[in-house]
């Protein structure tokens, strides 16, 4: 009887270990897969593929989107891109107006 307490003893610390270490694993496996899936934070990487708004360029600056897309704005049933935050929010202030020369793709 003793025996297979000891023995049930060691089986039991050897699956908690084994657990404890798969654990771990995950956790970074998380980490890892958390920080890819981060957003960029410098306004001038393309964080949007220009096939997914319908402007031809930054209605702010005038860059063409096939450039870069760092930023997006759903207005008026459209999604508009923009080369950075900075711009959508140029845009922001007068929407309406700056909306009227927004150069379409056809």
């Amino acid at each position: 009887m003793k025996m297979k307490s000891i023995l049930l003893i060691a089986l039991l610390t050897i699956i908690s270990f084994s657990c404890n270490h798969i654990q771990q694993h995950l956790n970074e496996a998380t980490k890892d897969t958390m920080k890819m899936a981060e957003p960029a934070k410098d306004s001038s990487m393309n964080m949007y593929a220009d096939n997914l708004v319908d402007n031809k360029k930054d209605p702010s600056c005038g860059m063409p989107v096939t450039a870069g897309v760092g930023d997006t704005l759903h207005y008026n049933n459209k999604v508009l891109g923009f080369c950075s935050k900075e711009c959508k929010d140029d845009f922001s202030k007068d929407a309406k107006k700056n909306f009227a020369s927004v150069e379409w793709k056809k």
